[in-house]
């Protein structure tokens, strides 16, 4: 009798145990990145909207660890993506890619690294990210391409999300240059880049952020077609153009957090000439900058910021800077 009284308890145990260790196991798997971000609805049905049309949903049930950079909605809204309807015409391919950019392989607590610009990470992609750590009026900020980090380190049990406030655009040109020869509403520049001889500038390993005037740009500036430019000489272009660009990635954000309380700074040029940066305030925040050139009656606009490339970004702009009075 006492054996079987033993022989009992022991099954108990074994079954209890059993049970813990399943609820544990289950408990690990339901805490993955995919459910959690399925259950929060409210701030990323957009993000969760695309993973589902994407392979990358179930690969976020593996074990990991992976760090995704979730868009709130509020950033699809800004994107482009007014409902989660409006995510789901997508291309697949697009949402593919662009989900992908948003995902990193390890655990990444970004509010850990170094104070320090543009610090590389790689999506799963394969495309490189660039975060920055820095004070601004004694607040610590955090962005990924130029994006604020808008809440840290959610946990899961596979990983890490970090919220941003932009949907960010994944890198589809390796060179700066591409992105000019590939936008249609750039054609001008182009043409201007081949007559002044910097063209293959942009195509080597060299770093450079450049302000792209558009072909309105270019026709308000007095070069009504693409063969006025192409009549240009080649030097007054080159000397043009130098005003455009200069060594280095910088996004727009970038600006924000190096500027002081004027609201006003300098860029130094390729031709080492100085352009001036002015800040730009959306209610109580500043959310992005004017530039103009000592020649430029009006500040230049911004059209289009933050396209990346492997060697640099470029930010549209709405004038042709001019450095002369």
């Amino acid at each position: 009798m006492k054996l079987l009284r033993y022989t009992s308890l022991a099954l108990m145990l074994a079954l209890s145990a059993c049970t813990k260790k399943d609820d544990a196991v289950d408990n690990t798997f339901t805490n993955r990145l995919t459910f959690i971000i399925d259950d929060n609805k409210f701030n990323f049905s957009a993000f969760s909207t695309a993973l589902g049309r994407t392979n990358y949903k179930n690969q976020l049930l593996n074990d990991g660890p992976y760090t995704v950079l979730i868009p709130d909605n509020n950033a699809f809204i800004t994107a482009g993506y007014s409902t989660d309807q409006s995510v789901l015409k997508e291309s697949s391919s697009v949402l593919s890619n662009l989900v992908a950019y948003h995902i990193v392989y390890g655990t990444w607590e970004l509010n850990k690294l170094p104070f320090k610009f543009n610090q590389e990470l790689t999506a799963i992609s394969g495309s490189k990210l660039y975060v920055t750590r820095w004070v601004k009026d004694k607040d610590t900020v955090t962005t990924i391409n130029g994006a604020p980090v808008l809440s840290s380190n959610l946990q899961a049990s596979n990983g890490l999300i970090q919220v941003i406030n932009n949907v960010l655009q994944p890198m589809l040109h390796a060179r700066t240059g591409e992105v000019i020869s590939g936008d249609t509403s750039l054609t001008f520049l182009n043409v201007a880049l081949q007559q002044s001889g910097l063209r293959d500038q942009f195509y080597n390993d060299d770093v450079y952020t450049f302000f792209a005037p558009t072909n309105a740009a270019f026709i308000k500036a007095g070069y009504p077609s693409a063969d006025s430019i192409s009549r240009t000489s080649p030097e007054t272009l080159k000397a043009l153009l130098q005003y455009h660009f200069f060594a280095g990635r910088k996004f727009i954000y970038d600006y924000i957090l190096t500027t002081d309380n004027t609201a006003q700074t300098t860029q130094a040029m390729n031709n080492g000439n100085a352009l001036k940066i002015s800040l730009v305030k959306s209610g109580i925040k500043y959310t992005g900058i004017t530039m103009a050139g000592e020649g430029n009656k009006t500040a230049a606009q911004l059209v289009k910021s933050n396209v990346m490339a492997g060697n640099g970004v470029v930010h549209i702009i709405d004038q042709v800077l001019n450095e002369n009075r």
